[in-house]
């Protein structure tokens, strides 16, 4: 059962639940969420939850679903929070925690918010979902979006990663292109009268995103330590961890909320943390993001004054990092921890080495940092970190030389594009690829990128066919994931 409502944190304004718009009447600021905490502490205490199944409904007092609605979930939340004593000792802390959320279903915490999201579209009659992500938002949409059923469309701009992009197809999104990521938001708002547009402003995604405080929180034994530290891109993430952690104390299962939040960005843009270190009140914009960072990459934070709420509330702070400090976090976290992170998600360790060099964090401190996406969604920074040993990239340039790699490679492509018009045998396929293309391999070459394509199910065998003489002769098409990739391949290779 729900004890939630709508609240407007400009004017105040409440609205009931059930009301789709999520902006307020009255003054047009987004919607938060609000709950009755005098009848959640009646219905919550650590012995009920104990009994629960782990993940992100296991607090679902605390969340704004509405009695008997059939929750969209893929297993996610509920991630391990690892003690990580040889990093600590490299960086030089005393005790530091790791919330490792790369173990979501999809490789990212955003599922938490996503599973929150797509369980309303269903509550509201939707049977389509939208949004104009930079990465993670859109793989994780399209997932639950095919657990649900629903029509899933994600306008991208050509920025985004290829590991993410590759999982969007493989959830069998329909895939529009837009010039940049303002751009493709513009596009996916147009879709909103009939599909339910999940954007990082969304309060029923944020809710679900707040999860990661209460696991926090819980797997501490129900208290906070001195500091989270947490990536920041729309500042949503850090600002409703803050959030999570004052509902704990509200309903009595913390004593207190003592947790500094400390939030960190990338200097190629990091609009919040100027805000923070020069003690502004409002965010001002940011040009151009430069950094290999893209997840956090965010120009105008729309949840930029709430992080800097909770930073200040808290007494905590804002850093950024380089993308040298970043790649070597990387490293250094899945050389010591086995745990390999995205550049957005190893910002935090970086962050916290900068602090403690800097002596703005103490040394005797017990930290978390969140890690929110796993590294092999980022293939371009994982070939960074093999370029630094000469022997490992030398044998990684001839994987992808024989196209071994996340990346489809040229000669693959080239298959997809012939086809794309027609049905042929792998013979035929070579002669093409030498008369058309100039793709000089020898014919068994092509009958091992064809086993891979038809492994990755790109393409499918149709026919075969008795030749005299000879060993029989099998046919080849498109699937339609392969029809999609050569459609989304031919757009990129265009912009």
């Amino acid at each position: 059962m729900s004890y939630s409502r709508l609240l407007c944190p400009k004017c105040e304004n409440k609205y009931e639940i059930q009301r789709m718009s999520l902006a307020c009447a009255r003054c047009g600021e987004t919607l938060t969420v609000s709950y009755d905490f005098e009848a959640v502490r009646r219905t919550i205490d650590i012995k009920s939850i104990d009994n629960r199944q782990a993940g992100v409904w296991r607090y679902f007092e605390l969340l704004p679903i509405s009695k008997g609605v059939q929750t969209i979930s893929l297993g996610e939340g509920g991630t391990y929070l690892h003690r990580c004593d040889r990093l600590a000792e490299n960086i030089g802390i005393r005790k530091l925690f790791i919330k490792n959320e790369t173990t979501n279903p999809t490789g990212s915490f955003i599922d938490r918010g996503m599973t929150v999201a797509v369980t309303r579209a269903i509550e509201l009659g939707f049977e389509s979902v939208c949004c104009a992500p930079t990465g993670n938002l859109g793989a994780s949409l399209a997932a639950y979006a095919a657990k649900a059923g629903l029509k899933c469309q994600i306008f991208i701009s050509r920025e985004v990663d290829l590991g993410k992009l590759f999982q969007m197809i493989a959830y069998g999104a329909e895939m529009r292109l837009a010039g940049d990521t303002e751009e493709a938001l513009v596009e996916a708002r147009k879709e909103a009268d009939r599909s339910y547009l999940v954007t990082p402003a969304d309060p029923f995604f944020l809710e679900g995103e707040k999860t990661v405080g209460f696991e926090i929180c819980e797997q501490l034994g129900w208290r906070t330590c001195n500091r989270v530290i947490v990536p920041m891109g729309t500042g949503g993430n850090i600002s409703m961890i803050w959030k999570s952690i004052k509902e704990l104390c509200e309903v009595g299962l913390i004593k207190r909320a003592g947790s500094m939040m400390t939030g960190v960005q990338a200097e190629g843009c990091d609009p919040i943390v100027k805000a923070f270190m020069n003690r502004k009140q409002f965010i001002q914009s940011a040009s151009k993001p430069r950094t290999i960072a893209l997840d956090i990459a965010v120009k105008n934070p729309m949840y930029g004054s709430a992080a800097l709420r909770a930073i200040r509330e808290s007494r905590g702070s804002a850093i950024a990092v380089s993308d040298a400090e970043i790649l070597e976090a990387t490293r250094q976290l899945a050389k010591t921890e086995g745990i390999f992170a995205e550049p957005a998600a190893a910002s935090t360790v970086a962050g916290l080495k900068k602090l403690i060099d800097s002596g703005k964090v103490e040394r005797s401190e017990e930290i978390v940092c969140v890690i929110t996406g796993a590294g092999l969604k980022d293939p371009g920074t994982a070939r960074k970190i093999v370029e630094r040993l000469k022997e490992m990239d030398r044998l990684v340039r001839r994987m992808e030389e024989r196209r071994l790699t996340t990346k489809l490679g040229d000669t693959k492509t080239r298959i997809l594009e012939i086809l794309s018009s027609k049905q042929l045998h792998g013979y035929g396929i070579w002669r093409e690829l030498k008369e058309a293309f100039g793709l000089e391999i020898s014919i068994p070459s092509v009958y091992e990128h064809l086993a891979e394509l038809e492994m990755l199910k790109l393409i499918r065998r149709t026919r075969t066919e008795a030749v005299a003489g000879r060993r029989e002769r099998h046919y080849y098409s498109l699937t339609q994931t392969g029809r999609d990739t050569v459609r989304t391949v031919s757009k990129l290779a265009a912009t």
